[in-house]
This record gives structure tokens, C-alpha cells and sequence, in this order.
């Protein structure tokens, strides 16, 4: 039973972090403003949804616990993504011997195990971040656990003190009440999880059902919104290490995985290594990734490399919420067009007609429900008329309608 909810509520769960992320990424100021923490979780979350999918329709728990922490461990991107892995392979584990169904008792285990173990990834844990708020739903949990509450009432208090967490963090991380916003990974973890409580559950659409539920959720997640209002942060001075490096690891035979960490460290910061030999997934910010890759190949092999330019995403971040300002500025007008175009010419051609946004598509390349709804939302409109351009997409344009 608990395998199969998981199953079923986990690409739920990851599909409202992936309809958020852009909303996730603008919050993102730490450690840097380089605006992809939506991003790495929803890549991250994905992995974990696919490697699930190609489990057989019987697997048990211990199977569905590898799938989650090798899938995560290979699709883990970024800080965020690589500290999420840890968690939900922690949450995972903790399940394995839990009882059917379920006790807040398991639960309160569980996210004990997630604390133990993201906490075990992370060197130099900072207050005010996702992990802050990962701890204080564990000792919600552990306090559900002694009041001997259901397992439904455990759940619902955990989402509830999730975003009452995140609603803190400016408090306990300066540069976020400088910047007028709440952590950006906290925010994606409580999002995950109120949605994946709400499937658990039953409950068809969180906004609406889950506040009618259990009322305080919806105030919890008001009070956290409520914390945000986003500034376009340009500053770059405080950030001294411009490359986020992260790769996948293949040790050739067992190393000092903490004189590794203390090498990453000296190379730059957020560094983290995890995993379990022989498999690893290596994160640090650096000024010289290079030296970083050729002091692991000494080690073993390097694959899956990814090198961002975080100066050059902070300053993507700073033009996008520029952007968001000025048309939030603008009057709203009574009608507005989304369309799918094929090809760059057709697009151009529709443009010149009056469309504002153009959702890339067609035959055998159908956009999603979601896709659509966030090219919706880019348009400055009372009413927006979807142009599907095709039979197969049709289905996606009165879904997102």
C-alpha cells in the first residue's frame, strides 16, 4: 500500500514543483542569485518520477527506496538538487519497514532518517534554507508521533509547519529578508510536499480542498507568500566563486570521501559529495572547475559534467524579474492570443498577426497542459484565446482552459 501510494502521489507531487519553478527560481538569492533552484528540483524530482515508472507493477518498498535514492542521486542538478536527493532518499529508507498502513509513528521515523542523512551531506548547514525547514517538520512530526496523532492529521501538520518554516527563513538568513523573499529551496520542498500529501490523501486539488480540510494549511501557505516580494537583486560582489560544477562519479576503487570533501573545499564552496561507492555525484562552486575534473579523474571516471556560468544566470534572473515588473506595470488588456507554431516561420508570421506568446509544437511534438498554462500566464490579459494549430493538442488547450 505504501509503495503504491508512493507510486502514484510522487509524479503528482513533482508536477506542481515543475509548474512552480520559475516562480521557485526568482526567489533564488542563496547561496547566489543565479535563479535555477526550480529548475534543479523539478530536473531532480523528474529522474526520480522516471526511474519509479520502470519499476514492475508489484515492486515493494525496499524497491521503490533504491529507485528513489539512485534516481535522485543520477538526476540530482544543482546545490538544491543534490540536498533533495538526500532527503527523499533519507524519507525513503525510513519507509522501507514501515507499517501497513501507515502510523505517524513511521512518519516521524522517516523524517528522522531524512535529517540524519541530509544533514550528513551538507558540511556547513546554514539556518534559514531548505534544511532548516526539513528539521522542523521532523520534530513536528516526532511531536505528532507522541500525541499519538493519525497518520491523515500527521500529515496535514507536517505541510502546515512546512510552510510555517518557510515563512521564517528571512528571519534567520539576512540576505533573504534583504532581498525580500523567502528560501527558494525551502519553498520547493514544501510545495513537493503539500502536494504529495494532498494525493495521499485524496484530495483533488490542494488550493481548494486541502485549505477546506485542515483551514491552517492554507493560512500557513499565505503567510509564506506573503514574505515574498521580489526584488531584482544585480549585485554580484558578494558571490566569489563564478562556476557551479557538478558531475557524476565512478570511483575505480574506495577513496577518503572526507579528503575528497576537503579538497572540493579548498577549490571553492557548497561543496558536496554523495552517494555510496562506487557511484557519487559530485557539486562545488568554483573558480576552477577544471582543476576540480582533473583531480577526480585521478580518482576515477567523471560523466553527465554540467559547468554553469552563475554570474551570467544572476544576471538571466535580474532581466526576468525586470521584465515581470514592467508588464506588471502595464495595464491589462481585454484579449490576448497564445498559439502553437511549428516552425520559427510560421511563429513569425503569427507574431505579426497579434499573438503575444508562441508555444513551440505540433505533430509528433505536442506541448503539455502546463506548458500551455505558463505561456497563458506570460500574457498581459483579461481573457486568453488558445490557438492549438492541431487535432493532437486540442485535449492540452481545454485541459489548461
Amino acid at each position: 500500500m505504501i509503495a503504491k501510494t508512493i507510486r502514484t502521489c510522487f509524479p503528482i507531487a513533482a508536477a506542481a514543483v515543475s509548474d512552480k519553478a520559475e516562480e521557485i527560481n526568482k526567489l533564488n538569492v542563496f547561496p547566489v542569485p543565479d535563479g535555477d533552484t526550480g529548475t534543479n528540483m523539478s530536473l531532480t524530482l523528474a529522474s526520480v518520477t522516471k526511474e519509479l515508472s520502470a519499476l514492475p507493477a508489484d515492486a515493494d518498498m525496499e524497491a521503490i527506496a533504491g529507485a528513489i535514492t539512485h534516481g535522485s542521486l543520477m538526476g540530482a542538478r544543482g546545490n538544491s538538487g543534490v540536498i533533495t536527493s538526500q532527503i527523499l532518499r533519507g524519507v525513503a529508507e525510513g519507509l522501507v519497514s514501515a507499517d501497513e498502513p501507515i502510523t505517524s509513528a513511521n512518519i516521524a521515523y522517516a523524517f528522522r532518517r531524512a535529517v540524519k542523512v541530509a544533514f550528513q551531506a551538507v558540511r556547513k548547514p546554514i539556518e534559514g534554507t531548505i534544511l532548516t525547514v526539513l528539521r522542523d517538520v521532523s520534530t513536528k512530526a516526532d511531536e505528532c508521533e507522541r500525541k499519538k496523532f493519525s497518520a491523515e492529521d500527521a500529515l496535514d501538520a507536517i505541510v502546515v509547519e512546512a510552510y510555517q518554516s518557510v515563512a521564517r527563513t528571512p528571519d534567520l538568513l539576512p540576505v533573504l529578508k534583504e532581498n525580500g523573499v523567502v528560501d527558494s529551496g525551502a519553498f520547493g520542498f514544501a510545495i513537493f510536499l503539500e502536494n504529495f500529501v494532498a494525493a495521499a490523501l485524496g484530495r483533488s486539488t490542494v488550493v481548494e480542498d486541502f485549505s477546506a480540510t485542515f483551514d491552517s494549511a492554507g493560512s500557513a501557505r499565505d503567510a509564506a507568500l506573503n514574505r515574498v516580494e521580489i526584488e531584482a537583486n544585480d549585485d554580484w560582489e558578494g558571490s566569489e566563486f563564478r562556476y557551479c560544477n557538478e558531475f557524476l562519479f565512478k570511483a575505480d576503487a574506495p577513496f577518503d570521501e572526507d579528503e575528497c570533501l576537503k579538497f572540493l573545499g579548498s577549490m571553492g564552496d557548497c561543496e558536496l559529495l554523495v552517494g555510496a561507492y562506487p557511484d557519487y555525484k559530485i557539486h562545488v562552486h568554483s573558480n576552477t572547475p577544471n582543476l576540480v575534473l582533473e583531480h577526480m579523474l585521478q580518482l576515477g571516471q567523471i560523466y553527465e559534467v554540467f559547468i554553469h556560468n552563475m554570474e551570467m544566470e544572476a544576471h538571466d534572473r535580474t532581466a526576468k524579474i525586470h521584465e515581470d515588473q514592467e508588464k506588471a506595470a502595464e495595464p491589462a488588456k481585454a484579449l490576448g492570443f497564445v498559439a502553437v507554431a511549428a516552425g520559427s516561420g510560421e511563429a513569425d508570421i503569427l507574431k505579426s498577426l497579434g499573438v503575444d506568446v508562441i508555444v513551440s509544437g505540433g505533430q509528433t511534438m505536442n506541448p503539455s497542459t502546463a506548458d500551455l498554462l505558463g505561456a497563458v500566464d506570460q500574457v498581459n490579459a483579461t481573457s486568453v484565446i488558445i490557438l492549438p494549430n492541431n487535432g493532437n493538442i486540442r485535449m492540452a488547450a481545454e485541459a489548461a482552459a
